[in-house]
């Protein structure tokens, strides 16, 4: 019997996509730079693969911060000195708060019925200030980020450490959503809880296996 679900927060509740782009547009124009959306490809595709560093173990959050732009602008040729700007999109970026469709409703839905706890690899503080902006904190009983757990998904530890938060409760008596197979699916697996993939971009991987896959968050209700 399912007591307890963890959901992760970056696309599954909250649209980093759309937050970033917002970032990085206000960010731009407070350094009177030209943008256009090839340059948010650019952007996704070296920040997506340092965080898959950081899922591994090879990366840790500051040494992203640290070269995130400067990769990004060497790219680009753009000629602005990475760390400075990290800082300023940074900022942005934490008062961004833009909801995956009907991640407020799914909240709603589990909570009073389930122990909620959001699970993310990211700033404590930007993740806690982003959900109060988005309207979710009310609806959530525990938030563990890596940052305060001192462990990131999916190593064992960052579960383990939740799961003492919520003890009695067992890793058998929860189920763990969210859009990364290696972070949500495989450290939730791992951890021994049941797991739901949500495939937005519908890419119909299935490595590692998850219990069940969701295209929308709706269809959580399917299951839980």
């Amino acid at each position: 019997m399912i007591k307890a679900v963890f959901i992760d927060i970056d696309n599954t509740l909250l649209d980093f996509n759309k937050c970033a782009l917002w970032s990085m547009k206000k960010a731009f124009e407070d350094y009177n730079l030209n943008f256009n959306e090839q340059m948010f490809d650019t952007f996704n595709t070296v920040n997506n693969r340092l965080w898959l560093e950081i899922e591994k173990g090879d990366l840790t959050k500051e040494e992203l911060y640290a070269c995130r732009w400067n990769m990004i602008f060497a790219i680009l040729g753009i000629d602005v000195d990475g760390v400075r700007f990290e800082n300023v999109f940074y900022s942005y970026l934490t008062e961004s708060a833009e909801p995956v469709d009907g991640a407020l409703e799914i909240l709603k839905y589990l909570s009073g019925k389930y122990i909620v706890c959001a699970a993310s690899n990211a700033s404590y503080e930007q993740q806690i200030k982003r959900l109060d902006n988005a309207g979710m904190t009310e609806y959530l009983d525990k938030i563990f980020i890596s940052e305060q757990i001192g462990f990131s998904k999916p190593k064992k530890e960052f579960f383990e450490k939740c799961f003492e938060e919520i003890a009695p409760i067992l890793p058998s008596e929860a189920v763990m959503i969210g859009d990364s197979l290696t972070a949500d699916v495989g450290g939730g697996k791992a951890a021994g809880m049941k797991t739901c993939w949500y495939d937005h971009n519908a890419t119909f991987e299935n490595s590692p296996v998850p219990d069940f896959t969701v295209r929308t968050l709706a269809e959580i209700k399917n299951y839980l």
